[in-house]
């Protein structure tokens, strides 16, 4: 199956808006909101995911009040309810903005898989463990293992995307002739994004311990794991 066979469109994703219609613009109903009020309070909306990204982030789901955030990012507790009345609420546009992190790997597919010089670019753009969307990926997926968590579906599907689609790049290198005899796609696919996840960690637990001259770059250790699998020529073409 190739990665452009998954999808992650959110169960609870609004409808599309119907665009060039033709109608005429008409006067507001009394009481509607005008468009510059909904523009704010999209923007404010965005900032409090924002905000509450970087705390679940560090902090996990189980660690991070509607307080805790609210504080964090700077607006009144009740500010705050007003545009998420609960904290699963507010973790189910944290997974929005995930779904749409993973639909953008999707969408880069057929770039990533057309040689091992770009998976190792997408590794930077996409995969860089130190980057907002992969922390909190890895904070998430880590929680999820209780069964009570609220994201334990949402986060499991998007485990399961993002080894597909390394695996859909793995699969292609094999089909060229460039991996090692006996290298499994799905298990080179799904050892690489454990590895991402795994960095994710290090870099905020072991790294901030350890002495600048240490020589253990995220990106190198990721460039190291994709390299087991390829065969010794191909190392020096790329």
């Amino acid at each position: 199956m190739s990665a452009q066979g998954f999808t992650v469109d959110s169960p609870d994703a609004a409808p599309p808006i119907a665009k060039g219609s033709g109608a005429t613009p008409s006067a507001r109903p009394a009481g509607e909101e005008s468009p510059e009020i909904r523009t704010g309070a999209r923007g404010r909306r965005e900032e409090i995911i924002d905000g509450a990204a970087e705390m679940f982030a560090d902090h996990g789901y189980h660690g991070s009040s509607l307080r805790e955030i609210s504080k964090h990012i700077g607006i009144s507790h009740s500010g705050m309810l007003h545009h998420f009345d609960c904290k699963t609420a507010l973790l189910d546009g944290v997974i929005d903005r995930l779904e749409e992190h993973a639909q953008s790997a999707l969408d880069r597919a057929p770039e990533l898989r057309a040689s091992r010089r770009a998976l190792l670019q997408g590794l930077v753009e996409l995969w860089h463990p130190a980057a907002l969307p992969i922390r909190l990926l890895a904070t998430l997926d880590a929680e999820s293992v209780s069964e009570d968590h609220p994201g334990r579906y949402r986060m499991a599907r998007l485990r399961k995307v993002h080894e597909h689609i390394l695996e859909d790049c793995f699969t292609s290198f094999a089909e060229q002739g460039l991996l090692r005899a006996g290298s499994d796609p799905a298990f080179a696919g799904r050892a690489l994004f454990a590895q991402v996840l795994n960095l994710a960690v290090r870099e905020k637990t072991v790294q901030p311990l350890q002495h600048r001259s240490h020589d253990d770059a995220p990106l190198k250790d990721l460039a190291m794991q994709v390299d087991i699998f390829f065969l010794e020529e191909q190392l020096s073409v790329d």
